[in-house]
């Protein structure tokens, strides 16, 4: 049986910081490259690259994520689940290099789509898993959502509602997100969101940036009509222009030059100055206080106790035979 100080100090261990591992490097590189490899091959629909660019592409774009997926399995902060998920993440990574080497061996179009096939389905396995190790409800959402979005498509290509090319395409498009969604899982890992809810409701930061989102729609109407060539009419402009001015960016693409719409720009712009550099000071700070402080212990179970009570009088009547 652990004592108080035992549960505290394996607490205080699981919450130390650790270093980031190659491994991990190495997933967010591959990740990074993945998004802009997927974006390119929609120029062949644009006649900007030949179909042999376009397997290329493809050929490095699956090696990448085969890559991205064996690292995930064999990082650091993987090694504690379920044997399961890296079983999957494994075999998911086999099927992917076996697409690569059919579009390296024969790079046309119905292998291609073929190998885009197989590519997507082998997605599924994974989805579930995380379903059934997470069933919170945005989680469940997600997944269920790109789940039936790998079903469309495949559903599309098959009874003829896209072609081929155009499946290739979604394909692709479809590498590029899972490398956007792995740099964003790897990037937010490490940090702790509970604390983060805990200072969101302790600073009253959503009411803030809620009323920030108002300020800015609000305006943006005024804007549009005291300003109206200068928007072009359009109230996403005029939208794009306040969000510019209270996030203190300033793109200068567009400007304000009406009398109303300068004195509007100038109480956006100190209120972006004072309400985003406090939240953000705020939260900082907050976050690095509440991530330093010591757990608190955990008050013992009742089956705890009587365990511990059981012990003592035990070892008591142990000392006491000792002593006769």
């Amino acid at each position: 049986m652990k004592s108080g100080n035992g549960r505290r100090e394996k607490a205080v261990k699981k919450r130390k910081k650790r270093s980031i591992s190659f491994a991990t490097i190495a997933e967010m590189l591959f990740s990074l490259v993945l998004i802009p490899v997927g974006l390119l091959a929609t120029g062949i629909l644009e006649n900007a690259i030949t179909m042999e660019q376009l397997a290329l592409l493809m050929m490095g774009a699956i090696v990448l994520l085969s890559l991205t997926t064996f690292l995930r399995g064999k990082a650091r902060r993987y090694r504690n689940q379920i044997s399961r998920r890296r079983i999957v993440d494994f075999i998911f990574s086999a099927v992917s290099l076996a697409c690569a080497a059919a579009v390296y061996i024969r790079p046309t179009l119905p292998v291609m789509s073929v190998a885009g096939a197989v590519f997507m389905v082998s997605l599924i396995p994974s989805r579930v898993l995380s379903i059934l190790r997470s069933r919170k409800w945005y989680n469940i959402l997600m997944n269920a959502a790109f789940i039936l979005l790998i079903l469309l498509s495949l559903w599309e290509v098959w009874s003829g509602g896209i072609a081929q090319l155009e499946f290739v395409v979604v394909v692709m498009l479809l590498l590029a997100l899972s490398g956007l969604l792995r740099i964003i899982s790897v990037t937010f890992a490490r940090l702790r969101l509970d604390l983060m809810k805990d200072i969101v409701r302790k600073t009253y930061a959503a009411e803030i940036i809620f009323g920030m989102v108002l300020l800015i729609v609000s305006f943006s109407f005024v804007l549009l009509y005291t300003d109206w060539e200068s928007f072009h009419g359009e109230y996403g402009n005029a939208l794009w222009y306040c969000f510019a001015v209270v996030t203190t960016i300033g793109f200068g693409d567009m400007t304000a030059v009406s009398t109303i719409g300068r004195i509007l720009s100038v109480i956006l712009g100190i209120y972006g100055i004072v309400v985003v550099a406090l939240i953000t000071s705020i939260i900082v700070n907050f976050y690095g206080e509440m991530k330093k402080a010591p757990p608190e212990e955990e008050a013992p179970a009742p089956e705890e106790d009587r365990e511990q009570e059981f012990d003592n009088l035990e070892h008591s009547l142990d000392r006491g035979r000792d002593s006769q």
